[in-house]
């Protein structure tokens, strides 16, 4: 039982995660999009945060891909 809670437990938190940077990669495409991000941003800055932001989603959708794979207690 100990093993099925800690694995829903990783699996709500990445689940968490990838829903908080997924929402951010497209806060990011919004600014984009409208031009917002000239404001806020310089364009070496803005490139590196949005490539950091597709890397937080890549992370946690393989996160999430591995616990999909790992056996069920």
């Amino acid at each position: 039982m100990t093993k099925t809670l800690t694995s829903y437990l990783q699996r709500k938190k990445a689940e968490q995660e990838l829903f908080t940077a997924r929402k951010t990669l497209a806060h990011l495409v919004e600014l984009y999009q409208n031009g917002q991000w000239q404001k806020l941003y310089k364009e070496d800055v803005f490139a590196g945060t949005v490539r950091k932001a597709r890397e937080a989603v890549d992370h946690w959708q393989d996160v999430l891909s591995r616990l999909d794979r790992s056996p069920a207690a």
